[in-house]
This record gives structure tokens, C-alpha cells and sequence, in this order.
């Protein structure tokens, strides 16, 4: 094995531990099939299966890859760098690339982007100490999913770096760049995007974006001035159809930062359990909470497209899944059902047996709006607000109802609906008003 492969072994078979910790019992890979649609949701419940992405042939072709690159103009001088750091980081990423990067993206790209991420590594003292398989797994990539690769770290630099320059701590920095990061890039969120899957300039230039590309653009401004950040999501809910993707941001205590530190069992678990939850626009409780946070603890570990996922740009043996192209295996993942059952003190029912949950929008046009509406099922009536278009599609207002109770008809001034209930089911409702 080449002395650089070698240098990345602790750091690849770390993730790998980690992914251990969390993944459930490995299935046959499946190919699943494609929904009919996937914008803005789902036609059809998408079908995901525990998948297995180490492939052999891949294996065999990383091999070749490595062998060329150290022969090519500028990935030479990256791996024979006398810069340690610059050194690491060159064979982390050539290791890890995806294989549709390996000609699309230039040499020159990846020195810039690792010039940049050193350069903010050693700016902010929060920053320097973050452990450095972390670093390179969570700072370091010049992507998270599939968007187009365009250069984005000079300008965050710049952004934020400037506005988290006083921060005394990750977290304090996390929370300036939380709050701030639409006003400072101008992207709302929009059903009317171009595609789920945009970089942060093609967001910046329609000023709109999915929750996907809300989520690239927060986890690319966290990463811009070292704070270790990843996509996290679900292919789709237990009750309803429809998947959400959001940001987990690293804020656990310093340690290992350098290429050469020790990393031990115990570091590992603790460095694990230090990711919190957070989105693009962030919940005023702070960490760890958001709309989604019930339906992610109902999560079903039965059901892989259920899953609550989490990226990885080193290899996991766990592929994460993309509702826009789930037949791809290039985006890796990690299995974080469990904690996110933790988060909320164990698994949720997600409905009870003898309750229906009555899930529900209104419509002026073709664009959601916030309308009271009143729920009535027999002589029982209760009043909820519907969520306009600045909230997620998926995050819409739920009312129970008992199953048993007999029908259910939602109002809004003229305009009324009637369902029957199911019982442990969830019913949507869109109330098309004038």
C-alpha cells in the first residue's frame, strides 16, 4: 500500500466505527425504483432499501485513479506537498472523490479548496482544534451531495468569516451564521426553485431554493470557516409521503486536531454524540429542535426509506438516499435513526391506533397561504392556522381527531372539505380558496 493510503487508514476506518455504531443489519442491495415524480413530492411512496455501496469494481477503480493522479500535473505537487497538512488532505480527498469527479474537477480546483479550508482552519482558534478525521470528513469537501461543482469557499470565506470573527466558541459561531445566513445570501425557501439539488450560486442567483439547497447553502457556509457541518434527511415520513433534508452542525469538545493525534474508542463515541440538529431557518429553541423533530423520532427502523440519514464523504458501506435520483450510490451515509429516537426519549408512536391525524393546507392560486380554519367532527369543533409559502411544503398544521368519532369537515369561510377518519392514519386536506 502506498505511504500516503496509509496515513488515511485511521481516519477512514474511524468513519467507518462510527457508521458501525448506528447501521442496521445489512440487507441484499436492491435497485429501487424511480417515483414518478419527485417535485415537489412524491407521487408514489419512494422505495429504498439498506444499501450496500462498496463495490469491488469501485475499489478497483480507485486503485487505478490513485495511480494515475500521482502522475498528473497538479495532483502530483498536491501529494508530494512538504505541507503535512496540505499533504492530508490532498490524499483524503483523492481517496474519497467521487468517480464523476475524478476528470471533471481540476487539481487547481482542489488546491484552492484546500488552501481555503486550511486557511480557515488556522484563522479561528474554535476552528483549529477541531479533531482532524472530522475535519477532513466534515470541513474539507468542496461538495455534500450532487450539485454542480461550483467554487464557493472564497466567497463564504469572506461572508462569513467576517461575521464569526469575534465568536469566542463553535457554538456561538454557529448561531451568528445561523441566524443571519438568509440576509446575507438573499435565498428563500420556494417550490419554484430550478432543481431540489442546487450549488449555493445557482440558489444565490434565483434567491430560491428546495430545503435541499437551503441545507447546501448553510452546510457550506458552516464548513467555509471550519465548523464541521453535514446534510441530514429522510426519503420520506411514516405517516405521509414527502422527504425533508436539513444540517447537522459539529459542536462537540476540541481534541486530535492534527494529522498524527491518537484517536481512541472513547474519543470516537464522544465526537459522535456531538452533532446537533438544526435548518436554514432555525427554531427559536435553539439545537436540536425543529418542526420536523416528531415525525423524525417515529422514524421506523423497519423501513429504510424512513431512515433519518446523514452524510459522509468517506466511504460508510451506506448509501444516502436522493428522492431526485435514487438510483445513485454517489452520496454516502450514515444511519442516524436511532438518535434521533434518542432525541425525543425514545421512539414516537407516530399516531395512535384509535386517533387520525388531519393534515392540512390551503391554496389561493397555486400558492399556500396561512387561513384559519375550523375542524369539526360532530358537535366538536377546533380552529388551526394553515402555513403560507414560506414554510416548508412538508411542514404543514395537524389536527387529531378521534378515528371513531364519525366524519370530519374542514372549513374556511365558503370553502369545506369532508373526510372520513382512519384510524391511525394521517389525511390531507387542501382547501382550494377563492
Amino acid at each position: 500500500m502506498p505511504q500516503f493510503l496509509r496515513a488515511l487508514v485511521s481516519c477512514l476506518v474511524w468513519v467507518a466505527c462510527l457508521c458501525d455504531l448506528a447501521a442496521a443489519t445489512s440487507a441484499a442491495p436492491k435497485v429501487p425504483s424511480l417515483p414518478a415524480e419527485t417535485c415537489p413530492v412524491p407521487d408514489e411512496r419512494p422505495e429504498v432499501t439498506y444499501k450496500a455501496n462498496i463495490d469491488p469494481k469501485e475499489t478497483a477503480a480507485t486503485e487505478a485513479w490513485v495511480k494515475e493522479a500521482a502522475t498528473l500535473p497538479g495532483w502530483k505537487e498536491l501529494l508530494t506537498s512538504p505541507d503535512t497538512e496540505t499533504r492530508h488532505c490532498a490524499n483524503f480527498l483523492l481517496v474519497t472523490m467521487p468517480a464523476v469527479d475524478r476528470h471533471k474537477v481540476s487539481a487547481a480546483t482542489i488546491a484552492e479548496n484546500i488552501r481555503l479550508a486550511l486557511e480557515a482552519r488556522h484563522r479561528f482558534a474554535w476552528a483549529q482544534q477541531v479533531p482532524w478525521p472530522i475535519f477532513l470528513n466534515d470541513v474539507l469537501p468542496y461538495a455534500c451531495l450532487d450539485e454542480a461543482r461550483d467554487p464557493w469557499r472564497a466567497d463564504f470565506l469572506k461572508r462569513f468569516g467576517e461575521m464569526v470573527k469575534d465568536a469566542p466558541s463553535r457554538d456561538a459561531a454557529a448561531k451568528l451564521i445561523n441566524a443571519k445566513i438568509q440576509d446575507e445570501v438573499g435565498v428563500k425557501y420556494s417550490t419554484r426553485r430550478r432543481a431540489a439539488n442546487q450549488s449555493p450560486s445557482d440558489s444565490m442567483r434565483q434567491g430560491l431554493a428546495s430545503c435541499s439547497g437551503l441545507s447546501i447553502l448553510l452546510c457550506d457556509a458552516f464548513r467555509s470557516v471550519g465548523i464541521p457541518a453535514r446534510i441530514a434527511g429522510v426519503p420520506t415520513w411514516v405517516t405521509v409521503n414527502g422527504n425533508h433534508n436539513w444540517v447537522e452542525v459539529w459542536l462537540g469538545a476540541d481534541g486530535a486536531p492534527l494529522p498524527n493525534s491518537e484517536i481512541t474508542p472513547m474519543l470516537s463515541l464522544q465526537w459522535q454524540v456531538a452533532w446537533r440538529v438544526t435548518e436554514y431557518n432555525p427554531d427559536a429553541k435553539g439545537w436540536d429542535h425543529a418542526w420536523f423533530m416528531e415525525r423524525a423520532a417515529a422514524a421506523d427502523p423497519a423501513k429504510p426509506e424512513t431512515w433519518i440519514y446523514a452524510t459522509s464523504w468517506a466511504r460508510t458501506g451506506l448509501t444516502f438516499p436522493m428522492v431526485w435520483n435514487l438510483r445513485s450510490t454517489q452520496v454516502h451515509g450514515v444511519d442516524r435513526t436511532a438518535a434521533y429516537h434518542a432525541l425525543a426519549g425514545g421512539r414516537k408512536v407516530p399516531i395512535a391506533p384509535d386517533k387520525t391525524h388531519i393534515a392540512l393546507r390551503a391554496y389561493q392560486g397555486d400558492k399556500r397561504v396561512a387561513a384559519l380554519v375550523t375542524v369539526t367532527q360532530g358537535t366538536t369543533s377546533q380552529t388551526a392556522m394553515t402555513k403560507g409559502e414560506d414554510k416548508d411544503l412538508n411542514d404543514v398544521t395537524r389536527v387529531e381527531v378521534p378515528a371513531a368519532g364519525g366524519k370530519v369537515t374542514v372549513q374556511c369561510g365558503e370553502v369545506s372539505r369532508t373526510v372520513t377518519p382512519e384510524a391511525g392514519k394521517e389525511l390531507t386536506i387542501e382547501l382550494r380558496l377563492p
